[in-house]
């Protein structure tokens, strides 16, 4: 009833508008034409009929805007329909964490800059006993940069099914990637093979923020590699073994964590210090620690309005199980190999 009222309200207003308008219109040309009574009736019917036109058009335009906005506004819900679905999609690619076993616990998190992202990660079980880690960022962002994350999940698992050698996933994972792009977009990623029984990490770095192993050896920089995947026709990685100790945290980030630290406290620190008064490291307690401060971090130093996706995974180094103990101890050499 109230609408209603307010629709009498405003058309009645709009006709007295009219009205005043046309009749000082009207007073205006007569004032100065100073017509015959023939001539009087013309002009009368002359500011009416103008007035009357111009009311159409202004009617018309008006309907025309409200068509406009109407379809621009079905537009944007159909898009923000779609980025959701997309986005409910994009989420269900990032697998759960492996369980903890044999000492090892796992964590990870991403938060997108928007409903939609270009960051991954993710993780593939070998018979042997160990988990092929994929932490990749695909340059650019927004739609473009989602929709080539479902090329890289395809290529990387269909790789690590193949092989646990992070070289050799990288410079194939590469190869595929500019065939396929031809080096725009590109991927900056680290694959990482994690040995539970053998307690080693083995990684693969292709232009990607360096993945810091902090423990009682002290802190360890991941950056060896190569290029990012699929910038460069015939690339080639280098891969490096590192062994892993009972109280070590393995750190995995984007640039979106690094760039929204920058100027900050080196990310070892928040390791450091959430693993403080442990002897075994909470993978969940370093993870949130490190997204945490990146979600507060304001980002590179005079970008106003920066924002990236932030991406962490960790996965800590405890105490080994007792059947691996067991076993290690049963092996010719143990013994000799642990004393060194």
């Amino acid at each position: 009833m109230n609408a209603r009222r307010l629709v009498i309200a405003q058309s009645a207003a709009a006709a007295l508008c009219a009205y005043v308008a046309a009749a000082a219109v009207e007073a205006t040309v007569i004032n100065f034409v100073r017509p015959t009574e023939w001539e009087l009736a013309w002009v009368s019917d002359l500011v009416l009929a103008l007035t009357l036109g111009a009311a159409v058009y202004l009617w018309r335009d008006l309907l025309t805007t409200r068509r406009e906005l109407s379809g621009r506004e079905r537009a944007e819900l159909v898009l923000q329909s779609q980025l959701s679905v997309a986005a409910e999609i994009q989420r269900r690619l990032l697998p759960p964490v492996p369980p903890a076993t044999d000492g090892f616990a796992w964590a990870a998190a991403l938060t997108s800059a928007g409903k939609i992202g270009g960051d991954l990660y993710d993780f593939v079980a070998h018979a042997e006993g160990t988990w092929v880690v994929l932490v990749a960022d695909v340059s650019g962002k927004g739609v473009p940069a989602a929709m080539a994350l479902g090329t890289v999940r395809s290529a990387f698992r269909g790789l690590a099914r193949e092989s646990r050698d992070p070289a050799w996933i990288m410079t194939r994972l590469s190869s595929r990637l500019h065939d396929e792009w031809s080096g725009s977009p590109y991927v900056t990623c680290i694959v990482a093979a994690v040995d539970l029984k053998g307690r080693t990490l083995t990684y693969a770095n292709a232009g990607h923020p360096a993945a810091i192993v902090a423990g009682p050896e002290g802190v360890r920089y991941l950056t060896r590699g190569g290029p990012p995947a699929g910038l460069l026709p015939g690339a080639e990685y280098d891969q490096e073994l590192i062994a892993l100790h009972t109280g070590d945290a393995c750190l995995f980030v984007s640039d979106g964590v690094t760039e929204a630290l920058e100027g900050e406290a080196l990310l070892e620190r928040d390791v450091v210090t959430a693993t403080a008064g442990h002897s075994i490291p909470s993978a969940e307690r370093v993870c949130d620690a490190v997204m945490a401060r990146a979600r507060r971090g304001r980002g590179p130093v005079g970008i106003e309005g920066w924002e990236d996706d932030r991406t962490v995974v960790v996965v800590t180094v405890g105490d080994p199980s007792p059947a691996y103990v067991t076993a290690s101890l049963a092996q010719p050499g143990f013994a000799a190999a642990t004393s060194g």
